[in-house]
């Protein structure tokens, strides 16, 4: 079934919103608080994320909502809208341009619609469940590599990978051509342009991953969590992107 064309429209003009407030708020706010998890927020995070919610409560008040800042709400809706106001905090805060604004729309568990937002270099991803990826209004494409010795692989932090889920990070690492970090939401939008190959992280939320889904799929890609399975709401946070078929297929076994 294919999304309705206001949904679309609708999460465009999510990211134009919570856009502007991320705009005026670069470089100029350097005050960061921290979560009880340890993780930083600012108040470009809050208030972009309060301005999306907002707005859908008006359009869709039959929806629900689940963001990383603030309580979800409804979020037994068949519709869901997952929210990521800022992913990328830390590099937000230090006036690195590797973050970006996530937003996804779920329907009955599909993951319908996906959009990666950088709104200070005005660049936009916006995929869509059954057609084609854009980045500012083009098509995007991965890149043909199915050797993972030639593939350019990013996390967005060694930090992310502990215990057992270390060593297999590490397995992998050691077999690609070159590991990159502090690439946040921006790798997996870099995957889906033919930049890089592969993305490997762990301990992710379904903020951190519901837009990247009909990104990366949209583009010619494969994501899933680490053994292969399907992505959900409920999964346990370990993602695996890959740009071809048979580079994820070993990219799953270096991992197990």
């Amino acid at each position: 079934m294919e999304l309705e064309e206001d949904y679309v429209i609708f999460g465009e003009r999510l990211a134009e919103a919570s856009g502007k407030i991320i705009r005026e708020t670069f470089n100029k706010n350097r005050v960061v608080q921290y979560k009880d998890d340890g993780s930083p927020v600012t108040s470009a995070d809050k208030d972009a994320e309060t301005v999306m919610r907002d707005m859908i409560m008006v359009e869709y008040p039959n929806h629900g909502i689940l963001g990383e800042e603030n309580k979800s709400w409804q979020i037994g809706s068949e519709c869901l809208w997952v929210l990521d106001p800022i992913d990328g905090t830390k590099n937000f805060a230090s006036g690195f341009y590797n973050f970006g604004t996530l937003i996804a729309l779920v329907i009955g568990g599909r993951f319908a619609l996906g959009i990666i937002n950088q709104p200070v270099l005005n660049q936009c991803w916006v995929g869509v469940a059954g057609r084609g990826t854009l980045f500012n209004g083009d098509l995007t494409e991965t890149r043909e590599c199915s050797e993972l010795g030639e593939a350019w692989m990013c996390s967005t932090t060694p930090n992310m990978f502990r215990g057992s889920k270390e060593n297999s990070y590490k397995k992998l690492s050691s077999i690609v051509k070159h590991s990159i970090f502090g690439s946040d939401c921006i790798g997996y939008a870099m995957l889906s342009c033919g930049q890089i190959d592969i993305v490997c992280e762990a301990q992710l939320k379904p903020w951190d991953f519901a837009a990247h889904i009909p990104i990366i799929e949209g583009s010619g890609g494969i994501i899933t969590d680490w053994s292969g399975k399907k992505l959900t709401l409920e999964s346990s946070g370990e993602v695996l992107a890959a740009g071809t078929e048979e580079l994820h297929k070993q990219a799953v076994l270096a991992l197990a």
